[in-house]
């Protein structure tokens, strides 16, 4: 990224604004060194209105039914003139609906009023005398008010005599009587309760009803003139969409001008520009202006954060929305997206295999997507692009398992009831994966038989490889970040603790056929030399968990000394405080978070597991409620168990989907996220034309 300063004669400012605008890789910023103080003030009201008329534009497409994007075209020789233009046009197309909308606003207004007063009578809504009848009581003061119990109590210790019916949540539709004279509504004042009366004291079975009619009366209007609103909103599509980009592409214009600086005689605009760009917009705006730049200084030593710009393939550019929501890279991390894009659909995939179950979590991500496509959410959008990339890899690992809404339709009655001469499913022989593939991988996959401990396993090797990979990357971001405090006291000591993980679960690939025996030996050896028990490992291997055991302890005690270090000099703790908090954080902690972090990966098997059972478990009571048959055909055409299948399937799609997927969220921003990525950087966002500029 570049911080590029650009002045132009003032006569040439709008062919400067077009030529960025086309550019669409300029992000301007406040000059650094003005040449003046004087600005384009116009530029800076037309900010606020554009941005009016663009809220507008958006509200009118939605009511609409339109898909929110900018069309058209626009010819520009004035900027400043053409924003007042496009306002006119923008106050011209609002007008023509401005009485409808406004209609519509106070019918959905005194819907809500009506609503409130609805729930406020609804607890008494089966009372039909009238309350003028009920409160003249000659030798009673009566009163109707919603209390709680402690309120009742009070009311009953004050000598009222209370007849409650419960409304939920430690509420009380109540009918309260005291003796005449007791000034009963002074008592309820005390209390901060409100007597609950209806226009000209009517009866609230009858004030309810003229609600309801009244709220029917107006919703049935209100979706009339909405549709009335939305049959011209489509017939006025083009020149809306068009308006819409008009003014995305002023606005853009407008905030270009209104941070730039102006003198007698030239314009000083200032920005960043991604450094790869330089030359094409050098030679975009070589006969107007004259260009000069410089590149972000080291770490520290200026106060402006540069925006970050990570240039990535259209198709990628969508799991960017799981980086935000940790925090934007700064410009001198590495962006995580590269990495998320192999590991996040991944590990949903292996937590999540179902062929079935992924193509309708699949199927609902395109509807998703077409969702936030109509609705102009670009959030939308992007977590139902992610989630297509993941149900996709969760189809893969669901073909190799043989999975399909549960063991039933592949694997059948021998899957469920583990019986090798019950009868099969109908797609156990058409399944794309052949039995004697997946009887070969059938120990690494969770459901596979006798695959618990070497899936445990791998999920640790997983675990320990991006751990690794993540405190590797800290190492470079520290690098890059030129700060070699940072890089020695914080990154270095973490990299050094995680490398132990992934040597101790590699350790089983030097007899790969004997993966689970060699891991035996190793973490059999880690135990003896830390608790002195049981049989040592044959001496190599011994040698070799010995070395691991001190090696994590010497990066414990170094991150020990660095955290205390740095608690000293930036905290300026004392030195005893110093040293029981480093160890704590530094020692303690990281000891408990090598061991913690590492485990953590184990829930990639669980949730395979937790997964898989629980379609086990509803297709064994759909074969329950068949009653026991042989027939696999009987299960599917039996009603009861058609409705269980149903049930389990959906619930396994929207409960175990959901769950997968913030687990796997959790993965990345917990365990391997904070070994490496800060997020604190800021987004860049360049000005654009959201319309075709012509001459």
């Amino acid at each position: 990224m570049a911080r590029v300063e650009i002045l132009t004669p003032k006569q040439k400012i709008n062919e400067l604004i077009t030529a960025l605008l086309k550019f669409k890789e300029f992000e301007p910023e406040e000059p650094k060194t003005p040449i003046s103080n004087l600005r384009f003030e116009d530029a800076r009201r037309n900010l606020g209105e554009v941005n009016e008329h663009i809220n507008k534009m958006k509200i009118l497409m939605e009511l609409g039914g339109l898909n929110i994007e900018p069309q058209g075209k626009m010819k520009v020789n004035d900027w400043i003139e053409a924003s007042n233009q496009v306002f006119i046009e923008g106050s011209e197309i609002e007008n023509k609906y401005k009485d409808l909308l406004e209609e519509i606003g106070k019918l959905r207004a005194e819907l809500d009023t009506l609503n409130s007063q609805l729930q406020e009578v609804e607890p008494f809504k089966n009372i039909g005398i009238d309350l003028k009848v009920l409160y003249s009581s000659t030798h009673f003061e009566v009163a109707l008010v919603v209390i709680n119990e402690i309120q009742k109590k009070q009311l009953e210790d004050k000598g009222a005599v209370v007849i409650v019916d419960e409304l939920g949540n430690n509420r009380y539709a109540s009918l309260v009587l005291s003796r005449k004279g007791s000034n009963l509504d002074e008592i309820l004042k005390e209390l901060g309760l409100r007597k609950f009366e209806t226009p000209d004291f009517i009866a609230p079975q009858i004030y309810y009803g003229n609600l309801k009619e009244r709220i029917n009366n107006i919703q049935t209007i209100l979706t009339q003139r909405r549709e009335e609103l939305a049959k011209k909103i489509k017939e006025d599509e083009k020149n809306i969409k068009e308006l819409y980009g008009k003014l995305l592409t002023i606005r853009d214009a407008m905030n270009i001008l209104a941070k730039a600086r102006k003198s007698e005689y030239y314009v000083q605009v200032e920005g960043y520009v991604p450094d790869k760009s330089l030359k094409r917009l050098s030679k975009m705006i070589e006969n107007i202006a004259f260009i000069t730049y410089e590149y972000p200084k080291r770490y520290g030593e200026e106060q402006e954060e540069p925006p970050t710009y990570v240039k990535l393939p259209k198709s990628i550019i969508p799991l960017e929305s799981v980086i935000e929501f940790y925090g934007t890279p700064s410009y001198w991390e590495i962006s995580p997206t590269i990495f998320l894009i192999i590991t996040f659909p991944f590990l949903f995939g292996l937590m999540f295999p179902d062929f079935g179950n992924a193509l309708v979590l699949l199927l609902f991500s395109i509807w998703f997507y077409n969702y936030g496509k109509k609705r102009g959410s670009e959030n939308t959008v992007k977590l139902s692009l992610v989630l297509i990339y993941s149900s996709i890899v969760a189809m893969v690992t669901g073909l190799l398992a043989r999975e399909f809404f549960g063991p039933l339709p592949v694997g059948g009655l021998q899957e469920l009831l583990n019986n090798p001469s019950a009868p099969v499913g109908p797609l156990y022989y058409a399944w794309p994966i052949p039995v004697s593939f997946y009887e070969k991988i059938s120990d690494i996959i969770p459901t596979g038989a006798n695959a618990i401990i070497n899936t445990i396993l791998l999920s640790l090797l997983l675990g320990s490889i991006l751990l690794f990979v993540s405190t590797l990357l800290g190492v470079i971001n520290a690098i890059k970040k030129k700060d070699k405090e940072f890089l020695f006291l914080d990154r270095l000591p973490l990299f050094i603790i995680y490398i132990v993980p992934l040597i101790v679960f590699l350790y089983g690939f030097i007899n790969i056929s004997n993966y689970q025996g060699e891991e035996a030996m190793i973490l059999g050896g880690i135990s003896y030399f830390l608790f002195h028990s049981g049989t040592p490992a044959p001496p190599s291997v011994q040698i070799l968990a010995d070395i691991l055991v001190i090696w994590v302890e010497i990066g414990l005690i170094y991150n020990w000394v660095a955290k205390a270090y740095l608690l000293k000099k930036h905290e300026h703790a004392s030195t005893g405080s110093a040293i029981i908090f480093g160890f704590i954080e530094g020692g303690f902690e990281a000891a408990l978070l090598l061991l913690s972090n590492t485990i953590s990966f184990i829930r990639v098997l669980v949730f395979a597991i937790a997964h898989y059972y629980i379609l086990y478990a509803f297709s064994y009571m759909a074969y329950l409620a068949a009653g026991n048959p042989s027939s696999l055909l009987s299960v599917f055409i039996n009603p009861a168990g058609i409705v269980i299948l149903i049930i389990g399937n959906l619930l396994a799609i929207a409960l175990e989907g959901l769950i997968v997927f913030i687990q796997d969220m959790r993965l990345h921003f917990y365990e391997m996220f904070s070994k490496f990525y800060e997020g604190r950087g800021r987004k860049f966002e360049p000005v654009m034309t959201y319309v075709e500029l012509t001459q």
